[in-house]
C-alpha cells in the first residue's frame, strides 16, 4: 500500500488565510493602478485638448467677433472708432467688412503699436467691401471706419474680426 501524507488541519488554515490575504492584496494593487492609470489618461487628454488649442491658435484657426453688423452714421467727411480700443493677445489678422455704405468714399484705417513699431495702413472700400489687415499682439488696436466724403454724411453697416 501507499502512504497518504496528511497535512495538518493548521497548515490547511494557514495557507488559506494567506491566499486569501494575496487575493485581497491583488485586488487593491490592482484598484491602485486602474486609479493612476485614469491619472495619467486624464492627464494625456488635457494635454491633448491644449496642444490642439495651441494648433488651432498657430493655424489662425480662432477668431473674434469684436463688432458685429454695427450701423454707424457719419456727418461729413468723419470716422468712427470704439473706445477703448481693440486689443490682440496673438499675431493675426484683422478682417473689416463693409456691408453697405452710403458714399464710394468709405475707408477702413488700421493703426497700432507692436514691439515698438508703428503700424497705420488704410484700406479703401468704397460702397461696400472687405479689408483685411495683418496684426501683431497689441494692447490698443484703433480700427476706424471713415468717409472722405466733404459734401454729405454716410451711413455704413460694419463688422470687425479678429483671426488668430
Amino acid at each position: 500500500m501507499s502512504e497518504k501524507k496528511v497535512v495538518g488541519r493548521g497548515v490547511a488554515i494557514g495557507l488559506g488565510i494567506i491566499c486569501i490575504l494575496l487575493a485581497v492584496g491583488l485586488v487593491g494593487a490592482i484598484a491602485n493602478y486602474a486609479s493612476i492609470i485614469n491619472g495619467k489618461d486624464n492627464t494625456i487628454s488635457s494635454l491633448n485638448s491644449q496642444v490642439s488649442d495651441i494648433t488651432s491658435t498657430l493655424n489662425l484657426g480662432k477668431s473674434t467677433v469684436w463688432v458685429n453688423d454695427e450701423t454707424l452714421n457719419q456727418p461729413s467727411g468723419s470716422y468712427t472708432n470704439w473706445s477703448p480700443a481693440f486689443s490682440t493677445s496673438y499675431a493675426g489678422y484683422i478682417s473689416v467688412q463693409v456691408h453697405t455704405s452710403t458714399t464710394s468714399n468709405t475707408y477702413v484705417r488700421v493703426i497700432y503699436t507692436s514691439h515698438g513699431v508703428n503700424y497705420d495702413n488704410q484700406i479703401g472700400v468704397g460702397t461696400g467691401g472687405t479689408a483685411v489687415f495683418p496684426v501683431l499682439p497689441s494692447s490698443s488696436v484703433d480700427v476706424r471706419i471713415g468717409n472722405s466724403n466733404w459734401l454729405n454724411g454716410a451711413t455704413e453697416t460694419v463688422t470687425i474680426t479678429y483671426h488668430y
